[in-house]
């Protein structure tokens, strides 16, 4: 019996554990770095244009104070505080995609009325005269920037939801129709 071992493999025919989970490992950084960023839902999904993001950011900071504050359930700090860009960006990774499309529209909707950048009083006063010209598929557009509005003031508030924003909207149509200015309360006037 000879305790000569026997000569080398040569190394393309050696497979060890180490050398397979290298190439392994190369080869799914590789695939990573060639396809498109999908990483996460978020990132696969359009969101809305910075102009629309103000937009909306004007009608949550509105519905947060009227016709009253709107209630924290639990949350910490005035309606008015809780209105932020950085809530506003949490409330919309919560959208499916066909309620994305229509705050999107509701948003250039509102923003082709020259709400963008209007005061509070306006804005108020010009929801409510865009949502009883708007047709029935604008005004739910309306609605769901009102949605994601309320979203964004409260976590509670579902903004694929209806209610309540359709009776904040349907609030301000009827002070439209029947001629009446919106008027914040008095200790309200400065949120």
């Amino acid at each position: 019996m000879s305790t000569a071992t026997p000569p080398p493999e040569p190394a393309a025919q050696r497979l060890t554990r180490r050398s397979l989970l290298r190439v392994s490992g190369t080869a799914s950084a590789a695939a990573l770095i060639a396809t498109p960023t999908l990483a996460s839902p978020a990132a696969a999904r359009p969101m809305l244009s910075q102009e629309q993001l103000i937009m909306v950011l004007q009608v949550a900071k509105a519905g947060a104070v009227y016709p009253i504050e709107v209630p924290g359930f639990g949350e910490s700090g005035s309606a008015a505080t809780r209105a932020s860009a950085t809530r506003l960006q949490a409330a919309q990774t919560r959208l499916r995609p066909d309620r994305l499309t229509q705050v999107a529209a509701g948003a250039d909707l509102l923003i082709a009325h020259g709400l963008l950048g209007t005061p509070r009083m306006a804005l108020l006063t010009g929801i409510g005269k865009a949502t009883a010209a708007a047709t029935g598929d604008e005004q739910q557009a309306i609605i769901a920037v009102a949605a994601l509005g309320a979203a964004t003031v409260a976590r509670h508030f579902d903004p694929n939801a209806a209610h309540p924003a359709t009776v904040w909207v349907g609030l301000l149509r009827r002070l439209h129709q029947r001629g009446h200015q919106p008027r914040m309360l008095r200790h309200l006037e400065g949120s």
